[in-house]
């Protein structure tokens, strides 16, 4: 311990010294002194911190402040580490932790390469939307703009899909044009080329779900009826259909199994307060900020299950705030209708969180204004910048094994437990309208309340000695 402090240029007398400077505010030198004999803090860090100081406080101009990296220019990563270890031990919570983490982490590695992974992927099981034939093309035009399609024998014409839907179903026919070119089979809707899709989508190197087949190959159906296309594609892709949805019966999605194995939103939220308090004692600054994350993206898109495109948000603009109050506003993305509702202050409280960063909360009025200011995101990364459209469901995944796509499911079951009411409820916080939807909810609810109570009954019939005898 005592060779944190040198005997000559930097000794106790020194210390006590420097701390007769304006900048050091109203720190007590003998706390810092006891500091160095525990180890808490070596001389140079404390030397780092105290060069820095000089330099900030010169910065100031009329309130305004020098960038850190105008300020620090000349500083290595060596001496931004030290400085950084200096400052958290002796001003915890200071708002400045998190612009030098930016800092550093800017000067190990520059955002031009530390952001090469989120680069769009290369396609490698379908074709371009604009390789699709021209007819193709024009249909999906038409959908887009509502148009029922061509008249079948039976008289009836295929209706639209939804505007999600429609992105799926394109992405389905760039797939099957793909499988259609690699089998050397005419691209167009045929037999052959809905074959070699529906073999393509068996032979996947990841294995596909059977609920994911059946899906694909009715998009591809729902299609080939709005084309019109002729007798024996429409009879074989029916058929096909049929086999896949008797192949998909009593199979449990994937999905549906991670759903499941979510914890309750009690055990939730206990899972954020406990990533709140690690990110608090931790000192690696990137583990800190991903548990602060991680924290909110838990909490808040529980009881608010808005679809992926919905969770990149920013202060001052999908989030205000009234003086008491956050609120959402919020053009969805699914139906372009606006959402705008109160915050609750127990989930304010953890939008607040992500305001401090770590810092105190006596900085969190003026933190605040300025998120409001610059139009901040609500998420950043270590880095300070932000980060990739899917970060929120990325996050879900690290901490629950599942995307925030299964939020809307698990609201749905725990609503459900309240009947067909629940389920509506449910619906209206989802942004769902669809019959079809309600009713495949309403018939899970059904599905499960039974489950549950046939476990309830079997319980209760289970009596003291065979509770003895087999469970103590």
């Amino acid at each position: 311990m005592g060779s944190n402090i040198p005997s000559t240029g930097w000794g106790l007398a020194r210390i006590c010294d420097i701390f007769q400077a304006e900048h050091w505010g109203n720190l007590n030198a003998e706390d810092i002194v006891q500091m160095l004999l525990d180890g808490r803090i070596a001389s140079h860090e404390l030397h780092a911190l105290n060069k820095f100081l000089t330099r900030y406080a010169a910065g100031q101009n009329g309130g305004s402040r020098l960038p850190l990296s105008d300020l620090l220019d000349s500083w290595g990563i060596g001496k931004l580490h030290s400085l950084r270890r200096g400052m958290w031990a002796v001003y915890e919570g200071h708002p400045l932790l998190r612009d030098l983490d930016a800092l550093i982490a800017e000067r190990v590695q520059p955002a031009t390469t530390k952001y090469a992974s989120y680069k769009t992927r290369a396609r490698r099981l379908s074709v371009p939307p604009e390789e699709l034939p021209h007819g193709w093309k024009i249909a999906l035009e038409r959908m887009a703009d509502g148009i029922p399609g061509v008249a079948l024998n039976d008289g009836q014409r295929q209706a639209p899909p939804s505007a999600p839907m429609l992105v799926t179903m394109r992405t389905k026919l760039c797939e099957c044009i793909l499988a259609a070119r690699k089998a050397g089979v005419p691209e167009e809707m045929s037999v052959l080329a809905t074959t070699a899709y529906e073999k393509s989508l068996l032979g996947r190197e990841r294995a596909l779900s059977p609920v994911t087949i059946k899906s694909a190959i009715r998009q591809v159906r729902d299609f080939a009826r709005y084309l019109g296309a002729p007798d024996d594609v429409l009879a074989h892709l029916a058929d096909r259909v049929r086999y896949h949805e008797r192949r998909a019966n009593g199979y449990t999605p994937l999905k549906e199994a991670k759903v499941l194995a979510l914890p309750s939103y009690r055990e939730i939220f206990g899972m954020a307060f406990d990533l709140l308090g690690e990110a608090d004692e931790t000192k690696n600054a990137k583990q800190a900020q991903f548990k602060r994350n991680a924290a909110v993206a838990m909490t808040l898109f529980c009881p608010f299950p808005l679809r992926m495109a919905d969770t990149a948000m920013f202060f001052g603009r999908e989030i205000t705030w009234d003086g008491q109050m956050y609120h959402f506003d919020i053009a969805l993305s699914k139906s372009k209708r606006s959402y705008t509702a109160p915050i609750l202050p127990v989930f304010g409280f953890f939008i607040d969180q992500l305001i401090l960063q770590g810092s105190g909360p006596a900085h969190l009025a003026d933190l605040r204004a300025e998120c409001f200011q610059v139009r901040r995101p609500l998420f950043v990364t270590y880095e300070g910048r932000v980060p990739h459209p899917r970060y929120v469901s990325h996050l879900w995944k690290q901490v629950l094994g599942t995307g925030s796509h299964a939020a809307r499911t698990k609201l749905h079951d725990e609503f459900g437990r309240l009947g067909s009411r629940g389920v509506d409820l449910a619906m209206r916080a989802c942004g769902q309208r669809g019959e079809k939807t309600a009713e495949a909810y309403r018939t899970r609810a059904f599905q499960m309340l039974a489950v549950e109570k046939a476990h309830t009954d079997m319980v209760g019939e289970i009596t003291d000695a065979e509770w003895r005898e087999f469970f103590s």
